[in-house]
């Protein structure tokens, strides 16, 4: 398998239709306004874009020649999109939630991904979580790495490379499994994950609300 390099634009592109396809399924496939409002989010996303239809769909474009996004077929007059890109890196739902969260909010402490995956399907327990992560570094071009630790910071965090190297670090570490359970220092920063978490499922509330009245 080819090594995957993402642009910014096609990382939010993609993993705002995957995301969807799991927090609203009744509303997948996706046209291309529905995921340009996706991702445009103010809420659960870092960093906030304020992409265009033209970018949205050119970034859909590239992705469907990659194979990662499809039409879908069976859609009514307006073209939808379905997401090909976990069938494409071969992950379980878990790592696959992780692999998201990490997309769509950018580096986190592992409190801090562990609860921000949850809503997506991710891991239950710390070991679990573990494993998902050995499972996304164990490749010849790792999916995640962790980032030394800035001063100031209570615990290091961990960076997806689908867009090349995270720019916060020169040398990003090979991730050490042993830094990775959530310890007590964490706990704020996993309070304020599950706040975004929340505001995440009144968004798509909303969004199911505004659909259910159209």
């Amino acid at each position: 398998m080819n090594i995957l390099m993402l642009s910014p634009v096609q990382a939010r592109v993609l993993a705002a239709l995957a995301e969807k396809s799991i927090t609203t399924p009744a509303y997948y496939p996706m046209t291309v306004n529905a995921l340009l409002t996706a991702c445009n989010q103010k809420t659960s996303r870092d960093p906030v874009m304020a992409l265009t239809e033209g970018e949205v769909g050119h970034a859909l474009s590239t992705l469907e020649q990659e194979g990662l996004v499809r039409r879908d077929d069976g859609s009514s007059r307006v073209l939808k999109w379905r997401q090909q890109f976990q069938h494409h890196l071969l992950l379980k739902s878990p790592a696959f939630a992780v692999l998201l969260a990490l997309m769509l909010r950018g580096p986190q402490t592992p409190a801090e991904l562990k609860a921000n995956a949850a809503g997506l399907g991710g891991p239950d327990d710390a070991a679990a979580f573990n494993a998902v992560l050995g499972d996304l570094a164990d490749r010849a071009k790792p999916l995640v790495v962790q980032l030394p630790r800035a001063p100031g910071q209570s615990a290091a965090r961990l960076a997806h490379t689908l867009c090349g190297a995270p720019a916060e670090a020169q040398a990003p570490q090979p991730l050490s499994l042993e830094t990775t359970t959530p310890a007590a220092s964490d706990r704020m920063a996993a309070l304020e994950a599950r706040v975004a978490e929340l505001e995440t499922r009144l968004v798509t509330l909303a969004e199911r609300l505004t659909a259910a009245g159209a």
